[in-house]
């Protein structure tokens, strides 16, 4: 039978009032009120509390494992260090750090993966250096992290030299390593490294296809974009909604209707339609092919419409000239509870001028009150 632990650094669990975090609410009181709790207990509970960004939980947690004795297993404490990173407490994963034993790589992967996902780009690869420095050999799971970092400060330079040091480790061929290398080309304009780094991969998932594919698209290749999308199709790997709404950006930059249209059928057969991103990026594909019939259907499909969804359609009418839809749709936006943002106003306004309707952009300078639109920005529009 378990007793409780006395522990005088922490006297009253924080009650959680979230739906979908209350289980975690009872794991972590039962942990807390447990004598003799092993590590892997702890580690499931600071997963829990990294997952729901439940920080003061994870804080008594924590402290928990500093009275039972666990807090240098190498286990919980890179859970600890791994909550604190996921919950935006850089400091707190600092301390903690030096307090593990630093002959793992583990911990120092997270220290290289929490500042890479924070963004601060120049720490992560300040640690991955003191890292060799220390001796300590990297891993696989350390490499996407160090390469995002190297493309977080634009050092496609250093990112080649790391590579070499991977491909001389053995981890190549390893997928996440090479989706991130062929990231950093992508977002620094070496479109050919990386269709040549792709080719070299041996095993392509469908996050590989689509990060080359976004690489196409990011650098103007429509072109070279469209035949990656065909070749992915004629491989093994499945699109996703990622991979449609990417070629149909294509489609709609380059007004490729009828390409479009043949992708819509496949996006319907692949139960996708009303995927958010993907029916936004259809609806822009038909509104800039002046295909304002279908843009509306779809638009009246969607089960839910966000923001952006308002938006394509309300600048879809005015490209196209039809204003008094524009304005009776921004109307609708308003009466549905869906609060404009300085998009909206910059596409919707011209239509005002356009129609000279001063009572219409007197309401709109009203309703723009209830939104953080730029001042500057619809002043301007309004004049």
């Amino acid at each position: 039978m378990y007793k409780k632990v006395i522990c005088p650094i922490y006297k009253h669990f924080i009650p959680i009032t979230s739906q979908r975090s209350k289980s975690v609410h009872t794991d972590c009181k039962y942990l807390l009120n447990l004598e003799g709790a092993v590590a892997s207990q702890f580690a499931s509970i600071l997963q829990a509390c990294s997952d729901h960004s439940l920080i003061q939980q994870g804080r008594q947690v924590h402290a928990h494992a500093i009275c039972s004795g666990l807090v240098k297993n190498s286990l919980v404490g890179t859970k600890i260090l791994g909550m604190y990173f996921l919950c935006g407490r850089i400091v707190d994963a600092k301390n903690i750090f030096y307090q593990l034993d630093l002959q793992y790589t583990l911990p120092w992967n997270w220290m290289i993966r929490g500042f890479t996902m924070m963004g601060y780009f120049e720490f992560a690869l300040l640690f991955y250096f003191k890292m060799l420095g220390s001796g300590i050999s990297p891993d696989k799971y350390t490499f996407p992290s160090v390469i995002k970092a190297c493309g977080g400060v634009n050092n496609v330079k250093l990112g080649k030299a790391i590579y070499d040091t991977i491909q001389f480790m053995g981890f190549g061929v390893d997928i996440f390593v090479g989706s991130s290398l062929i990231q950093l080309y992508v977002d620094n304009g070496c479109i050919h490294d990386a269709w040549c780094l792709f080719v070299e991969m041996p095993h392509k998932d469908c996050v590989l296809w689509n990060v080359m594919l976004h690489g196409y698209v990011k650098n103007g290749k429509s072109k070279n974009a469209v035949g990656m999308f065909l070749e992915m199709r004629n491989s093994e790997i499945k699109p996703n909604a990622v991979t449609f709404a990417c070629i149909l950006s294509v489609c709609a930059s380059e007004a490729m209707i009828g390409f479009g249209t043949q992708l819509h059928g496949l996006i319907v057969a692949c139960g996708l339609e009303l995927d958010s991103p993907v029916a936004n990026t259809l609806l822009a594909m038909y509104s800039k092919c002046q295909c304002l019939s279908e843009a509306r259907k779809l638009f009246d499909m969607m089960p839910r419409t966000d923001l952006v969804t308002w938006n394509g359609m309300i600048s879809g009418y005015i490209q196209n000239g039809f204003m008094v839809e524009a304005s009776r749709l921004f109307q609708a936006m308003i009466s549905s509870s869906v609060k404009p943002d300085s998009i909206t106003f910059a596409s919707f306004l011209p239509s005002v001028a356009e129609l000279a309707s001063l009572k219409q952009g007197m309401w709109i300078w009203h309703a723009k009150f209830s939104t953080k639109a730029p001042e500057l920005m619809l002043s301007c529009a309004l004049l």
